[in-house]
């Protein structure tokens, strides 16, 4: 019974409801109000709700009708919802051309939407420097491929995302699926030829900032007890798995990618960012940034507030300023930067690298 109650507050995250519990074990939990009819109630409206939406949409006899009515439904707090409405690419293009900026897209169950669509989108909020917090995709006609191409050829548009729902990203593909990844790697204080490396397919850099910032605060914690012994893979994939803005609570986080542990040696396809760990408290721990490898060039070591600006120049969206001072403070008061790499001190062990293989977290 206790191992059941840990497993279902595991990261604060109930994977048990409470009803769940007090349906099974009664005497132990209590008894709960039958609220089935109400779920059930629940369900059925939203399913009307978005049967009589595809009505109305179907019952448009011209274009100009399908891009007014669209306007009107799609939009609101919350963002653009064209779920399920089976606008063509030209449709769907000039609906998000004409409205204001917005953060959030789900242009999910759309078949119209194949790999072009999607370049057209991210291009276009590049161009209009307003990135995308969150944009679903599931079930539409863009495959693993489509987005590893994409992310190959069109890097530098995946700035401008924050969180991108699409099954490929959640089946914790290595490394080598995504050349263009980024990698963060933790070399252990307290286990010397242990390495957790985990790594993201895209990144944008607020999400960034946010998970870098959540995880230098777990590295630095005086009292690893408390949560864990040592930043491995599994607690890393947890972090960088997680998408939140900066006043959302760490309770409140999507989950959108699972990343993936790489076993492969610093071989520059991608931003590598390691931290070594250090045994001694008195001793800072150190780390480097080292950006994607170019032909003929040595890799160099950035800090974080030259990877910052290094970012921009590339043409990544300005940075939100406090979050990242916030981050360059953090990093700057507790690391310090490696001066130069050292190459064995970032190889696994043949055992290591024999006796495990890649694997998701999840």
């Amino acid at each position: 019974m206790y191992n059941l109650e840990a497993i279902s507050n595991l990261d604060c995250m109930p994977l048990v409801t409470e009803d769940t519990l007090c349906r099974v074990w009664p005497k132990e939990y209590g008894e709960v109000e039958d609220k089935a009819d109400e779920f059930e109630n629940t369900s059925t409206d939203q399913d009307q709700l978005a049967v009589i939406r595809l009505q109305k949409y179907q019952s448009l006899t011209s274009t100009e009708e399908v891009i007014a009515w669209s306007k009107n439904e799609a939009v609101s707090e919350a963002g653009v919802d064209l779920s399920g409405l089976p606008l063509d690419s030209q449709q769907l293009l000039t609906v998000l051309k004409d409205l204001n900026p917005f953060k959030r897209l789900d242009v999910s169950g759309n078949q119209q939407v194949d790999k072009d669509v999607f370049l057209r989108i991210l291009d276009a909020h590049k161009r209009s420097h307003s990135p995308l917090q969150w944009i679903n995709i599931t079930g539409c006609s863009i495959s693993k491929d489509d987005l590893k191409e994409l992310l190959f050829n069109h890097r530098k548009l995946f700035y401008f995302i924050g969180r991108i729902i699409h099954p490929a990203f959640l089946t914790g593909d290595p490394r080598n699926e995504f050349p263009n990844a980024l990698r963060f790697t933790v070399i252990l204080r307290r286990l010397p030829n242990e390495v957790s490396s985990i790594s993201l397919p895209f990144f944008g850099i607020d999400h960034l900032i946010q998970n870098l910032t959540d995880v230098v605060e777990f590295c630095n914690d005086p009292y690893p007890t408390t949560h864990f012994v040592e930043p491995y893979s599994g607690n890393l994939a947890t972090i960088f798995a997680s998408g939140r803005n900066k006043d959302e609570h760490w309770l409140d986080r999507d989950v959108e990618t699972i990343p993936r542990r790489s076993f492969d040696l610093l071989k520059g396809g991608g931003y590598d960012i390691v931290v070594h760990n250090f045994p001694q408290p008195d001793e800072p721990s150190k780390y480097a940034i080292l950006p994607p490898q170019v032909e003929g060039q040595q890799r160099k070591i950035m800090d974080i507030s030259t990877f910052l600006k290094h970012m921009e120049e590339e043409g990544s969206p300005p940075t939100d300023p406090d979050a990242a001072k916030n981050l360059v403070d953090r990093i700057n008061s507790s690391y310090k930067l490696m001066l130069n790499l050292n190459a064995s001190m970032f190889e696994m062990t043949r055992a290591a690298v024999k006796d495990r293989t890649p694997r998701s977290f999840f």
